[in-house]
This record gives structure tokens, C-alpha cells and sequence, in this order.
């Protein structure tokens, strides 16, 4: 049968408390219409018109009145009518519709992020511009370009994806990192230990992907200029240009560059990102000397080489000091974004009156600084991140 949403009655016994946001599926409604029919029972007004009842589809019932639709199809099931003459409203009737109702919502798969990138680049493929397919599925547009950048991971990484249950947002993430196996692998890893984990991952990779381009471009700068660039490990094994004299004047970059000795390699392990660092490859044989010393370096003795477990060991504790102080940059950042998204908010998150007394009580210094006006660098950065003015002094 085709009936007007407007003239169904919703079920005193509907299990969706919440309909929720409806805008999409109205929407997709006016594109194309209900796909799926509604069902149905009879069920006459309070005058005893005749009418009908709905048992399953209030969303799509509600999001069709949305959308200006004023015929709907639906599936009379007579046989789940109420007996007019029962004496406790047919518990057993009623009893079956919430049955259908749980029946339609519990046996319904939801299609994956994977599967959904794979029918929206279908449109795609066919021609459809984003536009179209955003108004014909009722998605937004944005939710159809982060679909279309899923839709271009490899098999085995969207079967990973697939598998740790990511959501579209996430998977749109990993899908801008798929050049790298490492960070996808570290990404998709990090999204099943939940959101905080997948956030502090994604600042991770962000930070690492700058990070190499900046090392990637001062690395080009040198090599055009002529330089001799020495790889990290061999340059941290020379001398710094910072840690040497000569004629009893500390050595600049001007002075050096003539010197046979002369280097440079890109430190990557830094706070400050990529930075390029002058060293002397041989700074007796060139007449240096130790700057915060008054001893001459030895010419011709290197001293005693290091064993290669030795060098390995320093080597390892050097990675695990980089990576250390990633993790904490990472961290420093993704919790500050999350404060930041937290504080401003519309509306303050459940208990925030008692955190806020508590916190009050327990150190009044933290109020009174913030009032006081005297400038510091948290009250300064609290101010900057949140958009606000701190007070005057």
C-alpha cells in the first residue's frame, strides 16, 4: 500500500527512544525514495476512522515527512493486528511487534567504512559527480571524499582496516598515510586501543611526515651548495664546529669553510625538528683546538676505536633517546588539542562544577595567579589556545 507518513500513527511501544539526526536519510529519501517499505498494521483513530499503525520504519516514516514526501510503501501485515475486543489490549499482539522491531534493527548489517568507500568510488567510477552522489545517498559531501580516499587503499591494508573495525573517519587518516606501510600498520594498531591511542598515533605521523620533509629539503639545500653532507651517524662521530677553536677564536661557519675538514650532516633527533650541524672530520690534522679546553687535540691519535658492540649499544640508547622525546612531543600535542577541544566546548562536560570547586579548594593559587594579571607562559598559552584575553594586570 502507499500511505502519507503524516497519517501514520507511531507505535506506543517503539524501542528507539531517539530517533537522531535525520537530515541524511531525508535527504536520500528525496533523491530516491523509501527503498525499503515500512510495516504496517490497521489500527482506526480515536473516532474510529480507519488508519493505520506503524511497527517498523518510524525513522524513515519521520525523515519522509521531512523531506515533503506524501506517499510511502508499506507493507500491511493484517495479521499483527490488535484484537479490538481484548480485554488487556492483546499483550500477545503487542508482545509481536516489538518481536518485528527487534527483529528488522538486530539482523540489520551496517556496511563497513571499506564497503562504503567501495560503492561511493563505484559512483564515481560511473561518472556520478561528488555532488550527486552526496545528495543521491543522502551523505555529506565531505563524508563522500574521505569515502573516496578509503576507497583507494590497497586490498591488504583495507582488509586490515575492515578487520580492527575502524571507523570511516579513521580509515580516511590511514588512507592519507598509505605510502607507508609503517605508519598504516602503527595507525591501525593504535585505533583498537581506542581514540586516545589513535589520536596520539595520528600527531605521531603527522609530526614524523614534516619532520622528513623538512630533513629531506635541508638536505637538498646543502648538497646544492656544495657541501660535503655526511650521513647522521657518521657526523655525530666527528667534531662540532661548536666544540672547536682556532688561533684561539672560537670557529664560526665562515672561518671553517675553507678548511679541508670541513662538514656538515642533519641532526633529526632534535626538539626544534631538523637542524644542520658543522663538524671538522679531522680537526687536529687541521690545527684546531679544543675550545673549552687549552690542550692542543692530538694529531695522528685517534684514539682507541670502538668495539661494534659498543657502537651498537650507543647506537640503540641514541634511538631510544629519539624516540622518547617523539613520543613526548606527540603527546605534549595531541593533549593540548584535546584540553583545547574540551574547554570549548558549547556546552561543559558532565561533573565539571564539582572538578572546577575541587580544583579551586585544593590550590587557590592556580585562581589567583590566573586573576592576578601577572604574565606567565601557562596563562599566556591558556589564553592563545582558547581565544580569550587574560586579565589586565
Amino acid at each position: 500500500m502507499w500511505l502519507d507518513p503524516r497519517t501514520l500513527a507511531v507505535h506506543p511501544r517503539n524501542i528507539r527512544d531517539d530517533l537522531g539526526d535525520l537530515s541524511g536519510l531525508a535527504g536520500s529519501i528525496a533523491a530516491q525514495g523509501v527503498l525499503e517499505a515500512l510495516t504496517v498494521i490497521p489500527h482506526p483513530a480515536a473516532d474510529g476512522t480507519p488508519g493505520h499503525q506503524i511497527v517498523a520504519g518510524h525513522r524513515r516514516a519521520a525523515a519522509a515527512i521531512l523531506a515533503g514526501v506524501t506517499a510511502l510503501p508499506c507493507v500491511l501485515r493484517s495479521d499483527l493486528a490488535l484484537e479490538a475486543a481484548s480485554a488487556d489490549g492483546d499483550r500477545a499482539a503487542q508482545a509481536g511487534h516489538v518481536g518485528a522491531m527487534l527483529a528488522e534493527n538486530l539482523h540489520r548489517q551496517g556496511l563497513s567504512p571499506v564497503e562504503e568507500a567501495r560503492g561511493v568510488q563505484a559512483m564515481l567510477d560511473l561518472g556520478v559527480p561528488l555532488t550527486r552522489v552526496a545528495k543521491s545517498t543522502g551523505l555529506a559531501r565531505k563524508r563522500v571524499a574521505k569515502a573516496a580516499g578509503v576507497a583507494r587503499l590497497d586490498g591488504e591494508t583495507a582488509a586490515a582496516v575492515a578487520g580492527a573495525g575502524l571507523t570511516l573517519d579513521q580509515a580516511a587518516v590511514v588512507a592519507v598515510y598509505a605510502d607507508d606501510a609503517n605508519t598504516t600498520a602503527a595507525l591501525i594498531a593504535a585505533a583498537g586501543e581506542g581514540p586516545g591511542q589513535f589520536a596520539h598515533a595520528l600527531t605521531r605521523a603527522k609530526q614524523a611526515k614534516q619532520e622528513a620533509e623538512q630533513a629531506a629539503a635541508l638536505l637538498a639545500e646543502l648538497t646544492a651548495a656544495g657541501r660535503t653532507v655526511l650521513d647522521e651517524d657518521t657526523g655525530r662521530a666527528a667534531t662540532r664546529l661548536a666544540d672547536l677553536k682556532h688561533d684561539g677564536q672560537p670557529l664560526t661557519t665562515d672561518d671553517h669553510a675553507g678548511c679541508p675538514g670541513s662538514a656538515v650532516y642533519v641532526n633529526t633527533s632534535g626538539w626544534q625538528g631538523p637542524k644542520a650541524v658543522e663538524v671538522c672530520t679531522d680537526p687536529a690534522g687541521n690545527g684546531h683546538r679544543d675550545r673549552w679546553t687549552a690542550n692542543a687535540l692530538p694529531a695522528g691519535a685517534p684514539g682507541e676505536e670502538p668495539s661494534e658492540d659498543e657502537r651498537e649499544a650507543a647506537a640503540a640508547e641514541r634511538r631510544a633517546t629519539i624516540e622518547k622525546n617523539k613520543a613526548m612531543a606527540a603527546a605534549n600535542e595531541t593533549r593540548r588539542e584535546w584540553i583545547k577541544g574540551l574547554l570549548q566546548r558549547k556546552t561543559a562536560p558532565k561533573a565539571a562544577l564539582r572538578f572546577t570547586v575541587e580544583t579551586m579548594a585544593t590550590d587557590p593559587r592556580a585562581l589567583s595567579c590566573w586573576l592576578s594579571g601577572q604574565p606567565n607562559r601557562a596563562q599566556d598559552t591558556a589564553a592563545a589556545d582558547l581565544g580569550i584575553d587574560a586579565p589586565g594586570q
